[in-house]
């Protein structure tokens, strides 16, 4: 043989090996369930072990390709699964029992926020130390959020006079605005998220946390319909594992998990939503789960 015969010989074995390689890729692909997920909102810190878990191919190798889409609050989330736009959706499972209540047949299939991080927040520089002290104070929340709905709930078992408290409604995510341009001595939101963006611009006083006054609602979960989970039951099975797995890592190394956040979402406040993750974990537990996935 020709030493031109040996070398054609060889390039076309290559050629065959990427060949052969791209159809068992290709094949492998197509075996996999095309999978969407809709966040509750947009990337946010307690995010980043999914992205984690995507970036590790968690949900590949659990037979998944999985789509993952920024979200608009929780109403938005549960009209997308409803409607089928989506296949499973992180939600407010309070305001999910809601819509249950109004025909929507969801189903909740695995709770993320398991302790309530629903707070009063205040500024350093005029603290609200206890309940108490809301008496004669102006508060800020907003009807879209799942807060003003305890808020009540809250001053009572608090033992707050409410008919002393000024509670003023905002425009959703505009409670923080309130508060920084001191229209509002405080302002209800989450102690890991809202109450850090609010320190990021003045420092804060430490959140005065609903659950440690035994306001402790079913959090935010996974959620989809009725009628998905009957006919693949497989696929959330292997999606709640790999997600699982995607959370215990994260935990153990929130560096890794925003950073593959911020690899698909580059325009994320990176530092913000690492100090949010790192605060996070004590909220994935209540004393009754604690060291169950």
């Amino acid at each position: 043989m020709s030493k031109f015969s040996k070398l054609f010989h060889f390039a076309t074995g290559i050629a065959c090996a990427f060949l052969a390689l791209s159809f068992t890729g290709a094949g492998q692909a197509a075996d996999l369930k095309q999978v969407t997920l809709q966040l509750d909102w947009l990337p946010t810190g307690y995010h980043g072990p999914i992205f984690l878990a995507q970036q590790k191919g968690y949900y590949r190798d659990a037979g998944i390709d999985l789509k993952i889409v920024d979200g608009q609050g929780t109403t938005a989330a549960l009209q997308a699964v409803a409607s089928g736009n989506a296949d499973i959706v992180l939600a407010n499972y309070a305001r999910m029992i809601q819509s249950v209540a109004t025909g929507l047949n969801l189903v909740a299939v695995g709770g993320l926020v398991q302790r309530l991080p629903d707070a009063i927040v205040s500024l350093k520089s005029a603290p609200i130390t206890e309940p108490k002290q809301l008496e004669g104070t102006t508060i800020a929340t907003s009807a879209a959020d799942a807060a003003s709905k305890l808020l009540p709930a809250f001053l009572q078992a608090a033992k707050v006079d409410a008919s002393k408290v000024n509670i003023v409604n905002t425009a959703s995510g505009q409670a923080p605005a309130a508060l920084l341009g001191g229209s509002a001595k405080s302002m209800t939101g989450w102690s890991f998220t809202d109450a850090l963006a609010v320190d990021a611009e003045k420092p804060i006083a430490e959140p005065i946390l609903m659950s440690d006054f035994g306001i402790n609602l079913l959090g935010v979960g996974f959620v989809t319909t009725k009628a998905y989970a009957s006919s693949h039951s497989d696929v959330l099975r292997s999606f709640l594992a790999a997600t699982a797995k995607g959370y215990k890592e994260g935990a153990a190394d929130p560096d890794a998990a925003i950073a593959a956040m911020a690899k698909e979402r580059p325009l994320i406040d990176k530092k913000l939503q690492l100090v949010q993750l790192k605060r996070f974990p004590p909220f994935l537990h209540t004393a009754k789960s604690e060291g169950k996935p």
